[in-house]
């Protein structure tokens, strides 16, 4: 997916590629989802989620590996031009369940991308499913983290070694170990978005540490 330049497939191993999402309102995609039960089946979310250099048209669905595409219940009538997509994920155990993270906030979907619900406001910057246990969910603002243990309804966690203030959180989660947690975090903008940590969890999300970790891990005041 190119942030202004549509989806692309290959066939042959990455030495030839096809553009399939050319000829759309906007062709910016963020996130791709393949059905693990049929890989047929792909969801994509539109828009530059980084730079903002497309807008979001919402998500679109191909049943036939990407030859067509149709609309879901997020579509060009009810996505605003401000809001921008990022990630959207197939809940391993479910087909029909879908998340996708927003400018807008984290979206749900229980009947395969026809309705969606907002579970949690705010600029979801990125989310994560704990392996193993898709009912768990971890979603992050710039600077704030949230978790589910249920999938619709979210809290914050307050009182953690997560800083109070960051210009950008992601997550990381891992299949060895379910119930450990990464969070990286980026200073502020008058930091110039500089490395401010590398933050674990061993209980789910419901505490962090800050782990000795002190190298630079961006290299680059994009963070």
């Amino acid at each position: 997916g190119a942030p202004a330049g549509g989806i692309w497939k290959s066939t042959d191993a990455g030495g030839t590629w096809t553009n399939l999402f050319d000829n759309f309102p906007q062709i910016g995609v963020s996130g791709i989802a393949i059905d693990p039960q049929n890989s047929d089946i792909i969801y994509i979310a539109t828009g530059d989620d980084d730079a903002g250099d497309s807008f979001s048209v919402g998500v679109f669905r191909s049943d036939d590996g990407g030859v067509t595409w149709s609309e879901t219940g997020l579509n060009p009538e009810n996505t605003s031009v401000s809001t921008l997509m990022n990630e959207i994920v197939i809940d391993p155990t479910d087909s029909s369940t879908l998340w996708v993270g927003t400018t807008s906030g984290l979206f749900k979907s229980t009947d395969a991308g026809a309705n969606w619900s907002n579970v949690q406001s705010g600029n979801i910057k990125d989310f994560k499913l704990k392996p193993g246990d898709p009912n768990t969910v971890y979603a992050v603002t710039n600077s704030r983290f949230y978790k589910s243990t249920d999938g619709e309804t979210f809290t914050l966690l307050e009182n953690s070694a997560l800083p109070e203030e960051s210009g950008r959180l992601v997550l990381g989660v891992s299949l060895a170990d379910p119930n450990r947690v990464y969070v990286l975090s980026a200073n502020t903008s008058a930091e110039d978005f500089s490395f401010q940590g590398l933050y674990e969890s061993t209980n789910s999300g419901d505490s962090f540490s800050v782990t000795l970790n002190s190298e630079d891990l961006m290299e680059s005041s994009q963070a």
